[in-house]
């Protein structure tokens, strides 16, 4: 991921809550809202009756396209620097019996853009998801004799990434004029 990422984990997890209308902070959002273990063998199991919603960022396998663009700095120097967009799928993986709603809620508020809305609070971090994603697709999960209800959603996400080049070099700050008469 690119060098913002504690930036992008609390946009995610913002831009969630502002979907299911939670407060970032409050205790109901801290306990639904989670990201995915890295270990899935070794994460902590809810209980079939609580709602809980896993989400996890990872890059899209391809190429990244990029735009070469030469900004202008302080002091009459340029620093080259390529602004790139990389493909990501962001994850959502809803359990419990709301698991459904929970779902097609994100997916449907996700693009809402306004003042503290999601759509919003993802691009001041340089995040863009990618309109219409599939629906959320329904699954049952074995859980010991019982079966556990699961909801998956797949959103594709653009991520904007700057590369500065650390060498700047002076800028032309003048021409020379040659005035020819004939």
């Amino acid at each position: 991921m690119t060098s913002n990422e504690n930036e992008f984990r609390l946009a995610i997890h913002n831009a969630l809550c502002s979907c299911l209308g939670l407060s970032p902070s409050s205790e109901q959002a801290l306990s639904l809202i989670r990201q995915a273990y890295t270990e899935p063998e070794n994460n902590p199991q809810p209980a079939r009756t609580a709602d809980v919603i896993y989400w996890s960022l990872s890059p899209e396998a391809g190429e990244d396209p990029a735009s070469y663009n030469e900004t202008a700095a302080s002091a009459g120097t340029h620093k080259p620097t390529v602004h790139r967009y990389l493909a990501y799928q962001l994850l959502i993986v809803c359990y419990g019996p709301g698991c459904e709603a929970n779902a097609r809620r994100i997916r449907s508020f996700l693009y809402l853009d306004g003042a503290g809305l999601p759509r919003q609070i993802l691009r001041k971090a340089g995040i863009y998801p990618v309109p219409d994603p599939p629906a959320p697709q329904l699954l049952y999960e074995p859980e010991g004799s019982l079966w556990r209800r699961r909801a998956d959603l797949t959103i594709p996400l653009r991520v904007r990434d700057d590369l500065v080049y650390s060498v700047s070099r002076g800028a032309i700050t003048s021409s020379p004029a040659v005035i020819l008469h004939q």
